[in-house]
């Protein structure tokens, strides 16, 4: 068992008195701690075993790495803290851990006192954020987090598994930027380097500002203890620069433009990133960072991905949503880019080369490689915590298996590929948005400006009960609505749970709900395309106001009212709805027959160009195809044949889960392309 690690090189470095400490500490930890499962064991221990309750406040301890890697173990003094937004508040905690040398930790590239232990309680995977860092690497970012999983003991409390990662800094083989000094006021040391992130949770960090377009950004570097004015001053400025450039009427120009600003490869790649993890959080948490005597922005590094890959039921079912549209507020910069040609076409060339270079076979292999790497370290954690089939967070769906969960993280990588490769070959601006239709499904009413959904209060089912904005809440009936279409582009609009129809009550009034009655025009609704990426305004037939989210708030129980038609004013986005489908609202959705009434196989499964449908005798009866999600791919009449032969590709089939469906009876195959 080593104290230190890199041979001398960390004890010259280390003051005596670290020594001492180490010793005292060896003292009282015993010898017999072992590994738990194949991946590396790590103790870490708190001086008299003094409870985590803060992330601002280091505590003193041990740390003890226990692995069949001799080139691991380690005992070593170490100081620890709480770390997080949103999962500091879950059970199971992430920490931030500061040792006491710089050392190249488990083996990891970085040669760093400051490590991450991330818990991933969020992601019942546990390795979506590992498969953001595979997906950097496989990118070309200058930098990607590391990804070590590792099993954890707090003061002789199992907690789990956990993943151990760089702190997102300035250092060595971390973000490459010059070294500030707190004495530095002029140019070009001023000029680089920094490292920011276009932040919602700024207004919490000790340095930060806001841009001429209202986005908060934080100062990560130089640190808040040591940056001065003119750093702050001159890091402030070059991104407002950089942000006029981007909304000057010559944006495009790619001297006088937004691209003089940036290193157009970090750029691409990061936006390439942001849509392929689906992350919602993308740019509500961007980093950027600056160096000296370059007067760019480099994007990256990624960070922060255990509500990506579809696992946000805030967003609905995003498997086929693109970011740039239902991604977390600030979408400001993004949507600006994706108005330049240059960079629409940039990003299709690079999407290109990345499934050329088989980008689908790469990110599934490490899938599989992980995962049976941590399988024993899984069925621990989740003996510790179990809650697999319990949503802790904002989970998108639950399984009651841990392999479940991964089958359908890889299905979502399969779909999202295939989706990108076609969303980005069309290589232009959005859509408008498209006339409204609508179907036999359930839908949510999603508040561009709050992403909050449109919810009847305490669900309740009383008449003239009002209706609220509400956070989405998977599976909630209030939160669901049957359109039906009265003709004349006038819809009724019912909720699910009460029964009850959504009613207009007046200007700046709660909406209520009420009895049903189509012939009444507060209950009949317009539902206008305005702008693009199918975005509507609901307007009231009898008194022509729109429907909105009162005041632009995004707190849970603000009040759904009518006010002034402002629907295509573009700021307006309080009056601005998507309409989300949720479940089939008829009995003959797939995933609810197992029965088998009609005889019949499918051939071969999982198929790549074709499948063939064999029946036990003729008949004549309608085959419909439809995916996993419930969405209607494909149907077609049997035609008294005994076997019916379909052309996946013709018929739009891309990789993924589908159902086929005839009478009542289903079958389950898989597209592998």
């Amino acid at each position: 068992m080593r104290t230190f690690k890199n041979n001398d090189l960390i004890l010259k470095l280390q003051p005596i008195y670290l020594l001492i400490i180490g010793l005292t500490w060896i003292c009282q930890t015993t010898s017999s701690q072992v590994q738990v499962t194949n991946l590396p064991t790590i103790y870490l221990s708190t001086e008299n075993n003094q409870p985590i309750t803060s992330k601002e406040v280091y505590l003193p301890g041990t740390i003890q790495v226990v692995s069949s890697d001799i080139t691991e173990n380690l005992l070593m003094p170490m100081k620890i803290r709480g770390r997080g937004n949103s999962t500091w508040n879950l059970a199971k905690k992430p920490y931030r851990v500061k040792l006491a040398g710089k050392i190249n930790f488990l083996n990891l590239p970085s040669v760093e006192d400051d490590w991450v232990f991330l818990a991933n309680h969020a992601d019942k995977t546990l390795i979506r954020n590992a498969v953001a860092f595979e997906i950097s690497r496989i990118l070309g970012f200058e930098f990607s987090p590391s990804a070590k999983f590792v099993d954890v003991y707090l003061n002789n409390s199992f907690l789990g598994n956990y993943m151990v990662s760089d702190q997102m800094e300035r250092g060595n083989k971390r973000v490459v930027i010059e070294k500030q000094d707190t004495l530095d006021t002029t140019l070009p040391l001023i000029s680089g380097g920094y490292l920011i992130e276009i932040d919602g949770f700024a207004d919490r960090e000790p340095v930060w500002f806001t841009t001429n377009k209202s986005l908060k950004v934080t100062i990560k570097y130089p640190d808040d203890k040591d940056i001065n004015q003119q750093q702050f001053d001159y890091i402030k400025n070059f991104t407002n620069s950089f942000e006029n450039a981007l909304f000057s009427d010559n944006f495009k120009d790619p001297v006088t433009g937004y691209r003089n600003f940036v290193d157009t490869t970090s750029l691409i790649n990061w936006y390439i990133a942001s849509e392929l993890t689906g992350n919602p959080d993308c740019f509500w948490s961007t980093y950027l960072y600056k160096r000296r005597d370059i007067d760019k922005f480099y994007f990256g590094p990624l960070w922060d991905y255990d509500i990506a890959f579809n696992n946000d039921y805030r967003l609905g079912n995003a498997q086929y949503s693109l970011m740039r549209e239902k991604a977390f507020n600030p979408r400001t910069w993004i949507q600006r880019m994706w108005e330049d040609e240059w960079f629409r076409h940039a990003v299709n060339r690079r999407w290109k080369e990345l499934v050329s270079e088989r980008i689908e076979n790469k990110i599934l292999n490490y899938i599989d490689a992980t995962v049976n790497q941590i399988d024993a370290s899984q069925i621990k954690n989740y003996q510790r915590w179990p809650v697999l089939n319990t949503r802790v967070y904002n989970e998108q769906f639950l399984f009651p298996t841990y392999m479940q969960g991964i089958d359908f993280l890889k299905t979502y990588i399969i779909n999202r590929i295939s989706f990108l490769t076609t969303s980005f070959e069309n290589s232009k601006p959005e859509e408008p948005s498209q006339p409204f239709i609508a179907e036999e499904f359930y839908y949510t009413i999603q508040n561009k400006g709050s992403n909050n959904y449109i919810d009847v209060l305490n669900n309740s089912t009383e008449l003239n009960e009002k209706l609220v904005m509400w956070a989405p809440n998977q599976g909630d009936q209030s939160q669901e609505w049957e359109i039906k279409d009265l003709g004349g582009g006038k819809f009724h609009i019912i909720n699910r749970n009460s029964k009850l129809a959504m009613t207009g009550n007046g200007r700046g009034v709660n909406l209520i709900q009420s009895t049903p009655d189509a012939q009444n025009s507060a209950q009949q609704w317009k539902i206008t395309p305005v702008f693009t990426g199918n975005l509507y305004g609901l307007e009231n037939v009898k008194t022509g106001y729109s429907v909105n989210n009162s005041g632009g708030n995004t707190m849970n129980g603000t009040a759904v009212i009518e006010y002034d038609n402002n629907i295509f004013n573009q700021s307006k986005i309080n009056q601005h709805w998507y309409l989300q489908k949720t479940e089939i609202i008829t009995s003959t959705h797939p995933l609810r027959f197992d029965k088998s009434e009609i005889n019949f196989r499918i051939y071969p499964n999982p198929a790549s160009e074709f499948i063939t449908v064999k029946f036990s005798e003729p008949i004549d009866v309608p085959v419909s195809i439809y995916h996993i999600d419930g969405r209607a791919i494909y149907s077609e009449n049997s035609n008294n044949k005994m076997s019916l032969r379909i052309n996946l590709d013709n018929s739009g089939i891309q990789n993924g889960v589908f159902f086929i469906r005839i009478g009542n009876s289903i079958e389950k195959f898989i597209v592998q392309k």
